[in-house]
């Protein structure tokens, strides 16, 4: 053990969590070579190797997963040391947030701009990619899901309800109330699941799709082109000169803000997850 450069912990930590060496790189913002240099060095100062290479990334072996039991509270340790130590970097974190983007967009940008103003030292991440990241692999600090999870170590926090309505253009909307034929927007066949798609696939047909996207951004934009009309969250409505109507059933969605017990150990983290939660209580309450 005391051939060992403890910065090479640092590289076996985000490599363990990440599976794959180039994510590892990326989020180390170096490169492919570093990271496999670093983990070599370490298995040949610990006479163990730590990883099996395959084709699918780098699987920890028993080895591995004990080393990473150790090494995890270390890193929590000396983060919490440095934090109570040094006010200077109290604030002077990285947060990243994971999000759907209509909430990247339509609420948290913006309405955390207040917080950002009171402590500037705050970068923020946003992460709006269709996958689910892993909380418990630390691939992002929080996570804002239209969905409870079923299982895993995150804790879990529900934000409110967001709330759907028709949305179209007059035209498209008067027809709707006169019960004629009208054209509709929705999500793509990858989103298909999705309860508003549902909704829409199952009043008026597949026959009666005319676009389909991946995010809510572009299903307003051709609802307000004259497209036909699209189910879209009601505070992202709130710029916009589409009418709207309410389906004759409520079309609701939970918003949980998802986290881990070392991320509620940082002074700053903590922070932003509680403002999270006031903007969303506001925000949210203020549309039912």
């Amino acid at each position: 053990m005391n051939n060992i450069n403890w910065d090479d912990l640092k590289y076996f930590l985000a490599l363990y969590e990440a599976g794959k060496v180039n994510t590892a790189a990326h989020q180390l913002n170096v490169n492919y070579a570093t990271v496999s240099r670093r983990i070599d060095r370490l298995e040949d100062a610990l006479k163990l190797k730590l990883f099996n290479r395959t084709g699918d990334g780098f699987l920890p072996t028993i080895e591995g997963k004990l080393l990473y039991e150790r090494t995890i509270s270390l890193r929590d340790n000396i983060n919490n040391l440095s934090e109570s130590l040094s006010p200077d970097t109290l604030f002077n974190q990285n947060i990243k947030i994971s999000m759907v983007p209509f909430l990247a967009e339509q609420l948290v940008i913006e309405k955390l701009q207040h917080l950002h103003t009171r402590f500037p030292e705050l970068r923020f991440e946003m992460d709006t990619s269709s996958r689910n990241v892993n909380i418990a692999k630390q691939e992002a600090d929080i996570a804002l899901r239209m969905e409870l999870p079923e299982t895993g170590e995150s804790i879990c926090k529900k934000l409110g309800e967001v709330e759907f309505v028709l949305s179209g253009t007059d035209d498209w909307i008067e027809r709707l109330r006169n019960h004629e034929p009208v054209n509709i927007i929705t999500y793509t066949a990858e989103l298909g699941h999705l309860p508003e798609c549902q909704y829409l696939i199952d009043r008026f047909g597949t026959k009666s799709i005319k676009i389909q996207t991946d995010t809510v951004a572009a299903q307003r934009k051709a609802a307000e082109h004259g497209y036909g009309i699209a189910l879209l969250p009601k505070i992202a409505l709130r710029s916009s000169p589409l009418s709207t109507v309410k389906p004759e059933i409520a079309i609701t969605r939970e918003v949980w803000l998802l986290t881990t017990k070392k991320t509620m150990s940082s002074t700053a983290k903590k922070l932003v997850m509680e403002e999270l939660v006031k903007i969303f209580h506001t925000e949210l309450q203020g549309e039912s």
